[in-house]
Parts: C-alpha cells; sequence; structure tokens
C-alpha cells in the first residue's frame, strides 16, 4: 500500500503542492504589519523592470523606472487603504481572482514534469477516437432556396425529380452556395450547410442524383462524387496535439485532487433557507 502510494503521481503533485504552501508561509509570515511602512525590496524592484522589458522590449530609462516604482507604491497604499475600511471583504472579484491566481499556481506545478513519449503515445492509443480524422466528402450540389413559395418548390421537385428519371442533372435557383464541392469533411459541412444536411449527406448513395435534403438555405438534389474513409494519422503528426490534451487532463485531474485535499481539511456548514421550488 505504502509503495504504491509512493510510485502514484498524483500523491507526488499534492505533496509538493502542500510543501509549497508551507515554504510560502514560512516566508510570509504573519507579522503585525506596519501599516506606514512600505518596503520595495531588491527582488520587487527586479520584478518590475523585468515586467517592462518583456513589454516594451528594451531596458527603461532612470525616469521610466523611478515611474514604476512610484506607480507600485502608490498602488500598494491603495490597497491598503482599502484593506483598512474593508473593502475587500466579500469581494466576489477579488476572490475570484485569488483563486485563478491559486489554479495558475497548480497549472505551474503539474507541467513541471513533462511526460515521456511512451506516456504519450499510451494517452494517444487510450484517445485515438479523439485524434481520428473524418471522412472527406466531394459532391455536387443544386437547391431551391426556402424563401420560394412552398406550390413552386413542390413545382420544382417534381422537375427535378424527372430530369434526373430522365438521365439528365437537376436544376436549381443560381446562389452564392458552390455548385461542387471537393473532399469537404463533415464537420465543414455541416458549418457550412448544417447538422441534418451533413448526417442526410452521409447517408446518400454514390454517383447518383439523390434528394431533396433539406439545409438551412433550402432544399438540395446532390451527387456524391467521392467519399474518403477517416483514418488515424501517425502519432508523430499529431504530437503536439496529444501533449496539449495530456496536458489539460492532467491538470483537471491534479485540480480535482487537490480541491478534494482542501475540502478534506476544512469543516464545511452550510445553513440552506427553506425556499420554493424554482429558486434555484
Amino acid at each position: 500500500m505504502i509503495k504504491t502510494i509512493l510510485r502514484d503521481p498524483l500523491s507526488h503533485f499534492i505533496a509538493i503542492a502542500i510543501a509549497l504552501f508551507v515554504i510560502f508561509e514560512a516566508l510570509n509570515p504573519q507579522a503585525p504589519e506596519d501599516v506606514n511602512t512600505i518596503v520595495v525590496s531588491e527582488g520587487r524592484v527586479e520584478q518590475l523592470h523585468q515586467r517592462f522589458v518583456k513589454v516594451w522590449q528594451r531596458t527603461p530609462t532612470q525616469e521610466e523606472m523611478d515611474n514604476l516604482i512610484s506607480n507600485y507604491v502608490m498602488d500598494e497604499i491603495y490597497a491598503r487603504e482599502a484593506r483598512s475600511l474593508g473593502l475587500d471583504s466579500n469581494d466576489g472579484v477579488i476572490r475570484k481572482r485569488l483563486r485563478q491566481k491559486m489554479e495558475f499556481m497548480i497549472q505551474d506545478i503539474a507541467g513541471a514534469s513533462p511526460p515521456s513519449d511512451e506516456e504519450l503515445k499510451r494517452f494517444f492509443v487510450e484517445h485515438q477516437k479523439k485524434y481520428q480524422q473524418q471522412g472527406a466528402f466531394s459532391f455536387s450540389q443544386v437547391f431551391m432556396s426556402h424563401d420560394v413559395p412552398q406550390k413552386n418548390i413542390s413545382i420544382w421537385v417534381e422537375q427535378q425529380q424527372n430530369r434526373i428519371n430522365k438521365g439528365l442533372e437537376p436544376e436549381g435557383s443560381s446562389s452564392l452556395l458552390p455548385k461542387v464541392l471537393q473532399k469537404q469533411r463533415k464537420s465543414h459541412i455541416a458549418r457550412q450547410f448544417g447538422n441534418d444536411f451533413a448526417q442526410a449527406l452521409s447517408v446518400q448513395p454514390f454517383k447518383q442524383w439523390t434528394g431533396p435534403i433539406r439545409s438551412g438555405y433550402g432544399l438540395h438534389f446532390v451527387y456524391i462524387n467521392d467519399v474518403e474513409s477517416g483514418n488515424l494519422p501517425d502519432f508523430a503528426v499529431v504530437k503536439d496535439k496529444v501533449l496539449a490534451d495530456w496536458r489539460y487532463q492532467k491538470n483537471l485531474e491534479q485540480q480535482q485532487a487537490f480541491e478534494e485535499e482542501l475540502l478534506s481539511r476544512y469543516d464545511i456548514k452550510v445553513s440552506r433557507p427553506t425556499l420554493v421550488a424554482g429558486d434555484y
């Protein structure tokens, strides 16, 4: 049991996070604060300098450096005065910002240990459905806008079906929609014509005019020229995306574990008022 815990990366993460909090509290003791003294340490000045360089891509002049320090001092004075007035109490924005800072710190800890290629490949295999590339359709379409009166649409449908039965191509109204589309993935088709159209297109027979099928524009007759089946790309091709997905999932898992650890340290008491159904 102990060996299992020691080998568990999640246990390592929680231990590191707790250790960081302990170190932070040790370095920032809750000593009584002299409200009339503001110390701008060398480290803080260096931080202001680096932030300026990062934004402006150059080092600040002496006057600019003095202004940075003056602004920092005024920020600190305003913050202290605001706290003395209790303006930070029960402030949702401040609470949200503090939570964000904690979450960013957790993400930094989680990203400190990059995965090995073997671990990434296992993640790729376990989630290969996510990386499966969709099949692509090449097809032609003609359509009639749904703005046309229903009676005319019915006549148009009948006329085009007669043309198809005679081996002729159907004819549609002019529009900005492309008549021929090459190698369009289903998701792209759905974005252009709508999900219902993309779904209906995927079950139409090949090499013949069929329809009508409905889109957000109107009714379409379609001719599917070719369909390329989907495939799973090589790991090397999608490695960057796999890494990003792995980091995202690890962040979620470790944040959840960390929050569970925090919750275990608190006694939560909630007083719920009597509310009628629907008040939530």
